[in-house]
């Protein structure tokens, strides 16, 4: 058995002296969170819960288990996001696939979800649209939390798509997903209209931040996910433009976007004729959410 304090041995063949080898591993090429990660890899590849694992930490570990743990280790080493060795993100309660082709959900992304919800609250069996739906998670979660809407996604990625339409599946959450690009000239009409909500985490990174992203995001998530070109605003004036196709009178237009665009983005959606434009902070304290209302004639 090799001796686990040393982080470039290889992992011995027990619970524990596995989970200490790699917690040690991972502390050595500095990444965040070394026990709760190496336990988060080990409970998966074992198939047991954190509390099974602590139950029986001498309990040997078949060689095949343990070497497909050891790749495991060595790729969260390498910097290949947590989520990508797993296959899966956990976003309010979730479990959803990812993949190279879709970005790994954030926790901010859940203060746009609370927004979106909270403008929905008092409408019966509402109309949903979410624009560049990526991994699904705002839909999916929108979906979950509000079984009575009927929910649409869609998102220009196949790939994308793909991924999203299996995290429905594992959950039976019925999303009408499809494939559009949201700046192209023709606004897809489907049956998404007469929207109460259209709701969005568009790409807002100018491609002249490329080099500012930590090396996780820039190497892992997909360019298609995270850049808006030179021109930050453009995706914004293109969802406007959706709204005013596709939402009912007094609809709930809510967007995620860059803390240093917030005020030029609620600016343009005011300017393009949404009311009560609000922003919003994330947990953080940094300007994250942009939403407001479709003119409602009726009032």
């Amino acid at each position: 058995m090799a001796d686990s304090a040393d982080p470039d041995t290889e992992p011995a063949d027990t619970r524990i002296a596995l989970l200490d080898w790699a917690v040690q591993r991972l502390a050595a090429a500095d990444r965040s969170a070394p026990r709760r990660t190496a336990e988060w890899m080990l409970t998966e590849g074992l198939g047991c819960d954190r509390a099974q694992l602590y139950a029986h930490p001498e309990r040997a570990v078949v060689s095949e288990a343990a070497q497909t743990f050891e790749k495991m280790v060595e790729r969260r080493v390498g910097g290949k996001p947590l989520q990508h060795i797993l296959g899966y993100a956990s976003f309010r309660g979730l479990q959803l696939r990812v993949s190279p082709a879709v970005m790994v959900p954030r926790p901010e992304t859940e203060v746009v979800v609370d927004r979106a919800l909270a403008c929905i609250e008092g409408t019966e069996a509402p109309r949903v649209l979410d624009v560049g739906t990526g991994s699904g998670c705002i839909a999916l979660a929108i979906k979950h939390e509000r079984p009575d809407a009927e929910v649409h996604a869609c998102d220009v990625s196949p790939d994308a798509l793909a991924a999203a339409q299996a995290s429905a599946q594992d959950h039976q959450l019925d999303v009408h997903l499809f494939e559009a690009d949201a700046l192209a000239d023709e606004i897809p009409d489907e049956d998404a209209e007469s929207l109460d909500l259209l709701v969005s985490n568009p790409p807002y990174i100018p491609e002249s931040e490329a080099d500012t992203l930590p090396p996780v995001v820039r190497e892992y998530d997909p360019d298609v996910a995270l850049f808006s070109g030179e021109n930050p605003l453009r995706f914004y004036r293109a969802l406007v433009d959706w709204a005013h196709a596709l939402c009912a009178p007094g609809a709930a237009v809510v967007v995620e976007t860059h803390a240093a665009y917030a005020d030029a983005v609620e600016a343009l959606l005011r300017r393009e004729g949404l009311t009560d434009v609000q922003v919003e902070e994330d947990l953080s304290g940094r300007p994250r959410v942009v939403w407001g209302w479709t003119e409602d004639e009726r009032k």
